[in-house]
């Protein structure tokens, strides 16, 4: 009996890790586009490998200039993001940056590190 609590103890403390360590989300309203704030758009595609990379490079950035910029997220193949893909003719895992006014200044292809994203997003790219 003791060995079974001490295996799902372990185990709870596995998975409650794991949780823990996952990145937090990435904001989906892309209302929030020429809110004052720079924004970037990421077009997010489930099949592409990059994407998820992608996320990981953008809660770092996050964690450093989060309060300054609106980091968001646009999936491929969902009806809500159709908009925002075909006026620009995003492609998939793209980056699109756009300035406090929400006029779009520039886009770049993923994998752009979190160095690169605070760089664009201050203007020093």
């Amino acid at each position: 009996m003791k060995k079974a609590l001490v295996v799902i103890s372990l185990i709870a403390v596995f998975i409650a890790a794991f949780i823990w360590s996952l990145p937090a989300s990435i904001d989906n309203d892309l209302s929030k586009i020429g809110n004052g704030k720079k924004s970037v758009v990421f077009i997010y595609d489930l099949n592409r490998v990059v994407s998820n990379q992608q996320t990981i490079e953008i809660n770092k950035a996050r964690e450093e200039i989060d309060g300054d910029v609106n980091f968001l997220v646009a999936r491929t193949g969902y009806p809500e993001t159709d908009e925002i893909i075909k006026t620009y003719d995003a492609q998939s895992a793209e980056l699109l940056f756009f300035d406090e006014s929400g006029a779009l200044f520039t886009r770049k292809f993923a994998l752009v590190d979190a160095a690169q994203l605070k760089a664009i997003t201050r203007g020093d790219d």
